[in-house]
């Protein structure tokens, strides 16, 4: 059986996409803190006729990495593997500590190269996603942070599929704002694209990305 991994996927775009995926892919839901939600996400796959289970784990930290992949591959065949974890902060550069810049670049950027670290142990073929953003392309005033991580994630994203040729293809998907508890929490009033509508772009991304490739959504 083909298995992918979706990080982050207790809800908001990791949700959508583990949903999609579960068409096709035996599907590990991945999750750090909302068991409730993850609980919920295995359940409405299962309930579509679908196959999933839940892990949970904190990219950040590679041992936790591995054992997601670990896990992954008892059931199958790795061949998605969909880097979506991810965290946000909003604040003038002159009072964002130090320890917050570490923080989202631990997940933003570590959190994506653990887990394709661990990947590659039992990845022969597939694709990687890994998410981006738009702001990591065209950067806003007060989220330096999390700008420079995603741009980090692209590089990353372009570096890797490189190195790694056309068995493994590496592609990127950057969103705009999307209606996700991250950004009500910072943006309560913004207009956001639905997880789904970014869930069909990754779909995009696996089937017609090129390598190296960052898609945006529009």
């Amino acid at each position: 059986m083909d298995v992918a991994i979706v990080t982050g996927a207790s809800r908001g775009i990791g949700r959508a996409t583990a949903i999609k995926l579960a068409r096709e892919f035996f599907v590990v839901v991945n999750y750090l803190r909302n068991r409730e939600k993850a609980m919920q996400t295995v359940a409405t796959i299962e309930s579509m006729g679908g196959s999933a289970t839940m892990v949970q784990g904190d990219v950040s930290n590679y041992e936790d990495a591995k054992k997601i992949v670990d896990k992954a591959a008892e059931y199958g065949e790795l061949r998605i593997l969909i880097n979506n974890a991810g965290i946000y902060n909003v604040k003038p550069f002159i009072r964002m500590l130090p320890s917050e810049w570490e923080q989202i670049f631990q997940v933003n950027v570590f959190g994506t190269m653990n887990m394709i670290r661990a990947a590659l142990e039992h990845m022969e073929e597939g694709v990687i996603v890994n998410i981006a953003s738009v702001i990591g392309i065209y950067p806003i005033p007060d989220a330096a942070a999390y700008c420079a991580s995603k741009a980090a994630v692209i590089a990353l994203t372009k570096s890797l599929a490189q190195e790694l040729g056309s068995k493994i293809k590496v592609v990127c998907v950057a969103p705009k704002g999307t209606n996700t508890d991250m950004l009500r929490k910072y943006h309560p009033y913004a207009i956001g694209d639905p997880p789904e509508k970014v869930a069909e772009y990754i779909l995009r991304a696996i089937e017609r990305g090129r390598g190296g490739e960052c898609i945006t959504v529009d």
